[in-house]
């Protein structure tokens, strides 16, 4: 079974304003996923939230930063999943990438 973690995620508008959430995940895609439909649901950061973006997303304790640019979240996704438990990490990714 994959770790949970906190990770940190930001977006950053054309404008220069940082958005960030920090939510719980057990892969770097799960939280970009699970924080875009955060930024999404709240409303402030869509603007922000470009096909053009990149989400940074830091994983805390060890702290270690990744930035997602939107397309690759969209194209992993997509992709064919390599076992059951990718494929159940990617509907709910996608689930909470849609609210």
């Amino acid at each position: 079974m994959a770790t949970v973690r906190t990770c940190r995620v930001v977006a950053t508008g054309l404008d220069g304003i940082r958005h960030s959430v920090d939510v719980q995940a057990s892969s770097l895609f799960e939280a970009a996923a699970t924080a875009l439909g955060l930024f999404r649901q709240q409303g402030w950061a869509t603007d922000a939230l470009t096909p053009t973006t990149v989400l940074r997303v830091e994983v805390q304790a060890p702290s270690i930063v990744h930035e997602v640019p939107l397309k690759a979240l969209d194209q992993w996704i997509r992709s064919p999943s390599a076992s059951p438990r990718e494929s159940i990490a990617k509907r709910k990714a996608s689930s909470a990438a849609a609210k």
